[in-house]
């Protein structure tokens, strides 16, 4: 049981089954537990938790390779990409909790808002304050973004106005652009860097000319709540929204039109909206502590609801290559999603195997398997009897054990948790999983898992 090989084999049935895994090997092992209902098509989708404290912010580098955090503790933090540990210490220097970061488009800099009313820059590597903060805000800072070239910064506290900075020298370009008539609460850059669009607590939208500071047309309106987030599109031609109104709207960069109805399906607030690299997908985080994705074209969801958190997801951000999604909660957490753009989100598979193969479990006479004939297991016993089913359950480890405490089989820590049942020969992993014992062979019969048409206990 201790031996890698066993490890390894007994993993196998709880590999999906669209995983290469599973489709090179299973056929391989036949006499191993089988999931009869309720497995996974795909690897799960949460692939990585980094734990701190009350996040508001997660961004991707350029590259993909590092992620950077905003919170509450007024401090910044990066973290690798793959592995989710810290790189280096804490960036320090705000004298408020941090609203937003965002890594310059050569990923050599971040900028992070507070609500200290500054903005500060920061050395993406050596974690260094560059220079002194940026000033001039009158309230506590938002959002911040930088432009696509690197050279200008867009800011917004909560005072109705929107701010430009060189990126360079830290000075203020020309004049705060003011339209909204109440607090803004995030910017973006258009990818050519022409136009700016912003979004506040009065529903609305606005386009901004960059260059001039003037603003283009009239507010794009629609939600009946506030408006949280408002990304451009890769190729500049849509806007995506997010609202307290618990909605997603799509709008026609050029015209303002909204472009079909609402993206519904979120219980609470959208706080943050991201499309794909691709223009393809959006991301939406939810105070409903779920992320979902969309179908941009369709506004269809994309799957169920990626769910982990259990607090308000206050971002969200596509990986550079679109194969993964970053989010940060209120919950102390950032996850990591495995989200490509072939992939099912949330799906799981269903199929059952004929019924001649469930047969009685067959308990071996030999004292070396885990599994030893017993008089306490016939066809008549209640299982539901609190000592007959605490012979056989679920360790904290997660294994499940033999009525002499040897170990069987290994249960995935993704897999539901509760109470084990022994109706015949089926396990049932709570509401979703059941595992068929028929055929697999165990103790130190557990080397003939790959012999055809093996029986159990011969």
């Amino acid at each position: 049981m201790e031996s890698t090989p066993h490890l390894y084999i007994s993993a196998l049935p709880f590999s999906p089954v669209k995983s290469i895994i599973y489709r090179e090997f299973s056929p391989k092992y036949s006499n191993l537990a089988q999931i009869v209902d309720g497995g996974d098509l795909h690897w799960p989708n949460l692939q990585l938790t980094i734990r701190g404290y009350l996040f508001t912010s997660v961004t991707f580098s350029a590259d993909g390779k590092r992620i950077a955090s905003g919170s509450w503790d007024k401090t910044i933090c990066l973290w690798d990409a793959e592995t989710g540990l810290q790189l280096g210490s804490p960036l320090t220097g705000h004298t408020g909790g941090v609203t937003s970061v965002a890594f310059s488009p050569d990923g050599k800099r971040i900028a992070s808002g507070s609500h200290d009313s500054t903005i500060c820059l920061w050395d993406a590597e050596t974690g260094l304050q560059l220079g002194s903060p940026l000033t001039g805000h009158t309230d506590f800072v938002t959002s911040v973004a930088f432009s696509p070239d690197g050279k200008r910064i867009a800011s917004n506290p909560s005072d109705k106005t929107i701010c430009l900075w060189d990126a360079e020298t830290g000075l203020q370009l020309g004049s705060p652009l003011t339209g909204h008539t109440q607090g803004v609460t995030s910017v973006a850059f258009s990818p050519d860097g022409k136009r700016i669009a912003s979004c506040s607590y009065d529903r609305t939208i606005c386009l901004w000319d960059a260059e001039t500071q003037l603003q283009l047309g009239s507010p794009l309106t629609g939600h009946s709540h506030r408006v949280t987030s408002v990304p451009f599109s890769p190729d500049g031609k849509r806007i995506a929204s997010g609202s307290f109104d618990k909605t997603i709207c799509l709008w026609d960069a050029e015209t303002g039109l909204q472009l079909g109805s609402p993206l519904t399906g979120h219980t609470d607030f959208v706080t943050s909206v991201a499309f794909s690299p691709d223009g393809k997908r959006i991301a939406s985080g939810s105070d409903d502590s779920t992320i979902c994705l969309w179908d941009a074209e369709t506004g269809l969801p994309l799957g169920s609801p990626l769910t982990g958190h259990t607090n308000f997801v206050t971002s969200v951000a596509f990986s550079p290559d679109g194969k993964r999604v970053v989010s940060g909660s209120h919950d102390n957490t950032i996850h990591m999603w495995d989200c490509p753009p072939d992939h099912d989100v949330g799906s799981l598979f269903s199929y059952h195997i004929p019924t001649q193969t469930l047969f009685p479990l067959c308990y071996s006479p030999n004292p070396s398997h885990a599994l030893l004939d017993s008089n306490v297991y016939t066809h008549k016993t209640d299982f539901n009897t609190p000592h007959i089913r605490a012979l056989m359950g679920l360790q904290s480890g997660g294994w499940i054990s033999s009525p002499e405490g040897h170990l069987l089989l290994w249960v995935p820590s993704y897999m539901p948790r509760p109470l084990l049942y022994l109706p015949s020969t089926l396990y049932v992993l709570g509401k979703r999983t059941k595992l068929d014992l028929s055929k697999m062979v165990h103790g130190s019969q557990w080397v003939r898992c790959n012999y055809p048409h093996d029986v159990v206990g011969k």
